[in-house]
C-alpha cells in the first residue's frame, strides 16, 4: 500500500505510513489504564487516550521537521519526512557536512521534543489542576520528555548515537570505528529495552495483560533498534571496503588492440586472455569506445591455417561501452566517479593519458558485496 504524502508549507514532503494509525492505537491502549484511574467516564478516557496518541504523532513530526530544517541549514538536500509505525525518520543527503553540523542535525530532534515538553508543562499549569486539558497537557509533556531522553541515548540508530558517532569520528579520525562503537552501544540499548519490562514482571511475580502488552511493544522496539544497529554495522563494513579501493591496484594490465587484429598476431591462448579489443567511438559515453574480450573456446575452435586471416572481433564478446578513470582515484572518490559515469569497464589512465590497465565494474561490485 502506497503511503499518502502531505505538504505543509516549506517542509519537505511528509509520507504517512498506515502503521502510524497502529502507533496511535497502541499508545492509546497503553495510556488507557493510567488515565482511567481518576474515575472519569470510559468514553471520555478513550477520547483522551486517542488524543494523546495523535499528539504524539504531531510530536514526532516536530522532531523530524527539526532534523529537516537544521539539515537544510547545513547544505543538505532533504528528500522527505516519513511517519511510520516506529515513529519517523528524515531522509536527507549531504555531500559534505562537518562533525559540528552532523551533531546539531542529530540533536535538533530531541531538542524539539524538549521544547514541546516545556510548552505542555506550562499549558498544564494554565489549564488548572485536575481538568481534562491539564491531564492532556501534562501527559503530553511527560511523553515528549521521554521521547527526547530516549532519542538521546548514545547508541545507533538513536539521535544521541548519531551525535556520538560524529564526535567520535572527528576525534578518532576513523568514522568506520566510530560507527562500529555506537552501533554496538545501540545493540546494548536494544537488549536493555527488553530486559527492563522483564525485570518488572519478575519483581511483581507475574504478568498482567498490560505488562504483557508492554513487553511485546518493548520487543518490537528492541527489534527495530537491533536492526538499525545491524544496518549501521553493515554500512561500516561497506565503508571500510570502499576506503581500501584503489584504481591503480584494481586495474588489470591488458593489451589494447583494434578489433581487426588477427588471432595469429595476438599470440598464444594465454596471451589472448590478456587482450582487450577496443572499437573506438567518440559518440559513446566517455568518448572512448566499446570493448570486447576474446572468447577462449571460440578462439580455440579456429583452425591453425585460418588464424592469420580471422579477425579477433569474430571470436570476441562485447564488454560494453568503456569509461575512463584517473589512476589516482581511491575510496569514495573512485566510487563517486564510477557512479557519475556508469560503465561495465573503465580504462585507468596515467597523468599523460597512458592506459595503466582496465578496471571491471563487476569486480568492484563483488568486492563491495563481500562480507
Amino acid at each position: 500500500m502506497r503511503s499518502p504524502t502531505l505538504r505543509l508549507g516549506a517542509l519537505p514532503p511528509i509520507k504517512v505510513s498506515p502503521g502510524t494509525l497502529v502507533t496511535v492505537l497502541l499508545l492509546a491502549v497503553l495510556m488507557y489504564p493510567a488515565l482511567s484511574r481518576g474515575g472519569a467516564e470510559p468514553g471520555a478516557v478513550v477520547l483522551l487516550a486517542i488524543g494523546i496518541g495523535l499528539f504524539m504523532i504531531v510530536s514526532v513530526l516536530a522532531h523530524e521537521a527539526a532534523h529537516a530544517v537544521i539539515a537544510r541549514a547545513f547544505g543538505a538536500t532533504v528528500d522527505h519526512i516519513a511517519l511510520t509505525l516506529w515513529g519517523g525518520h528524515t531522509q536527507y543527503r549531504a555531500r559534505q557536512m562537518s562533525a559540528f553540523g552532523s551533531v546539531l542535525v542529530s540533536l535538533s530532534g530531541p531538542a524539539a521534543n524538549a521544547v514541546l515538553a516545556a510548552l505542555m508543562s506550562v499549558a498544564a499549569q494554565v489549564a488548572g489542576e485536575g481538568t481534562t486539558l491539564a491531564v492532556f497537557f501534562s501527559v503530553s509533556a511527560w511523553l515528549n520528555l521521554v521521547l527526547a531522553l530516549f532519542n538521546l541515548l548514545p547508541g545507533l540508530p538513536m539521535d544521541g548515537g548519531r551525535a556520538l558517532e560524529s564526535l567520535l569520528g572527528a576525534v578518532l579520525k576513523n568514522p568506520v570505528l566510530a560507527t562500529r562503537i555506537t552501533a554496538w552501544l545501540g545493540r546494548g540499548i536494544a537488549v536493555a529495552v527488553v530486559a527492563y519490562p522483564l525485570v518488572q514482571i519478575m519483581r511483581t511475580g507475574g504478568a498482567g495483560s498490560l505488562s504483557l502488552l508492554t513487553l511485546v511493544w518493548a520487543m518490537l522496539i528492541a527489534g527495530m533498534l537491533w536492526q538499525g544497529a545491524t544496518r549501521a554495522l553493515d554500512g561500516a563494513a561497506l565503508q571500510h571496503r570502499i576506503r581500501t579501493l584503489d584504481a591503480g591496484t584494481l586495474a588489470v594490465p591488458l593489451r589494447i588492440v583494434p578489433p581487426h587484429a588477427t588471432l595469429a598476431a595476438l599470440g598464444t591462448p594465454e596471451e589472448l586472455d590478456q587482450v582487450l579489443l577496443l572499437e573506438r567511438d567518440s559518440t559513446l559515453p566517455g568518448g572512448v569506445g566499446r570493448g570486447y574480450r576474446i572468447d577462449p573456446d571460440a578462439a580455440a575452435s579456429v583452425p591453425a591455417e585460418h588464424r592469420g586471416s580471422t579477425p579477433a572481433r569474430a571470436v570476441a564478446s562485447s564488454v560494453g561501452p568503456l569509461g575512463t578513470l584517473p589512476l589516482s582515484l581511491q575510496g569514495d572518490a573512485l566510487i563517486e566517479a564510477m557512479l557519475s559515469q556508469p560503465a561495465p569497464a573503465y580504462l585507468v589512465l596515467d597523468e599523460d593519458r597512458t592506459v595503466h590497465g582496465v578496471l571491471m565494474s563487476a569486480e568492484v561490485n563483488a568486492l563491495l558485496r563481500r562480507r
